[in-house]
């Protein structure tokens, strides 16, 4: 089990009710929880639009990151999950411009029939080092 100066909470009432953490680092490793694109009250950011939700979504995992004084170019894997892999095709210049100052991270996208709120279309999971 992480302790508690090993974890960080982003919207930290609602991860606490569903009993998660937006991130968990071990030594040089961060883990981020599979993030969506979301607000604080759990509503969805850019419902219908993958770009749109790619964005918010790294949007966050870049403050999670700051959290932990890490960036984006620290991600060394990712795991993504969608609900259309022809929208993340689509839509993948919105990823790649996040990354075009890094190496991207080593990635599996899976196609998946729901995600945890009906409007999300995309659910990134995320680990990152630092040395």
């Amino acid at each position: 089990m992480a302790h508690l100066d090993q974890v960080q909470y982003f919207f930290e009432p609602i991860e606490k009710q569903l009993g998660f953490v937006a991130s968990a680092q071990a030594g040089p490793f961060i883990y981020i929880s599979g993030v969506i694109s979301i607000d604080e009250t759990m509503t969805v950011i850019a419902p219908g639009d993958m770009g749109g939700q790619i964005t918010r979504i790294y949007d966050i995992m870049e403050l999670i990151l700051a959290r932990h004084q890490a960036k984006l170019e620290h991600v060394i894997n990712e795991i993504i999950f969608v609900t259309d892999l022809g929208a993340m095709a689509a839509a993948a210049e919105a990823r790649s411009l996040r990354y075009a100052k890094a190496a991207p991270p080593a990635t599996t996208a899976v196609q998946v029939a729901g995600l945890f709120l009906a409007d999300a279309m995309i659910e990134i999971h995320a680990t990152a080092y630092v040395a």
